[in-house]
């Protein structure tokens, strides 16, 4: 039996030094002013793909002309900032042409958002565009 437990323990202990060595200090911050990860990064070229200019929120719903109101279906991911109250979105038909500016409300239930009709006249069916 003590010659299990001195194996044990020396076994214990090979194990813990062994571990030791995989843990490395952390890191030190960079210099200021000095960013190690765009160090030698050339800007993009004037030609370089960018982000669409208008980012998809979802498609009308309903539209309550009388009372200027629209309900928009919301895309599966929607720009978090199209969602605040106030945000300025575009409604437009499928071949682009602008139909209507929408304001958005505080009223977001699911996966529907209310919208109030600035100017124009949205169609249900329309897309809706940040």
């Amino acid at each position: 039996m003590p010659f299990t437990a001195r194996l044990l323990t020396l076994l214990a202990v090979i194990s813990f030094l062994g571990a030791c060595a995989h843990v490395t200090p952390p890191a030190t911050p960079p210099a200021a002013g000095r960013d190690d990860r765009t160090a030698g990064v050339a800007p993009p070229a004037a030609d370089a793909l960018r982000p669409p200019s208008r980012a998809l929120v979802g498609r009308i719903l309903a539209v309550d002309a009388a009372r200027g109101f629209a309900f928009v279906a919301l895309a599966t991911e929607p720009p978090v900032a199209a969602l605040a109250e106030g945000a300025g979105l575009i409604a437009r038909t499928d071949d682009l042409r602008e139909t209507g500016r929408l304001r958005t409300s505080r009223y977001v239930r699911g996966r529907t958002l209310g919208a109030e009709i600035l100017s124009g006249q949205p169609a249900s069916g329309d897309e809706v565009v940040f």
